[in-house]
């Protein structure tokens, strides 16, 4: 079965639901979800994207996430994710939401933070390729010698100014 994504507006009214293929093809805003995942000493899980991903294969990135398939919630999205890509449930806190603009996709996204047990995760073979966590001091060096995802800098900027 083909996953269904709502098509919203600036406003994140849903206004249509689309494959996720033509939502992609067209470029049409959509939801998506993303989190910081920190270890219970405050350092921050970074991984590398899948070899097979459409966009940014073999990027790093430093949040997690995914789109909200049609029908659900930011945090139902952002739960499902969660267990998908983690193996966890875990509770999370809101750090705010931001529209993501780039060449290949517009998202309204809502971004989260959540803190786990390292040795209580298992990263999904599927979605990524490795992770490691790291303290903030090291990942800015990190994000000087390797690839990261284009929403990196912003989503960094959200992290420092929460509380």
């Amino acid at each position: 079965m083909k996953e269904k994504l709502d098509v919203v507006n600036e406003d994140d009214k849903v206004i249509d639901v689309k494959t996720r293929k033509e939502v992609h093809d067209k470029k049409l805003r959509h939801r998506s979800v993303m989190f910081f995942v920190f270890s219970e000493d405050g350092k921050l899980l970074m991984t590398k994207r899948s070899a097979d991903k459409r966009f940014f294969p073999g990027y790093w990135s430093i949040v997690l996430g995914g789109h909200v398939p049609s029908g659900y919630d930011y945090e139902e999205a952002l739960e499902k994710e969660m267990e998908e890509e983690l193996g966890v449930s875990a509770e999370y806190e809101e750090l705010g939401s931001f529209t993501k603009e780039i060449k290949e996709e517009k998202e309204n996204v809502k971004l989260f933070r959540t803190v786990v047990r390292p040795e209580e995760i298992e990263l999904s073979a599927e979605e990524f390729e490795e992770g490691l966590f790291i303290s903030i001091e090291r990942l800015n060096s990190e994000m000087e010698e390797k690839p990261f995802l284009p929403e990196t800098k912003m989503v960094l900027e959200y992290l420092e100014n929460s509380p």
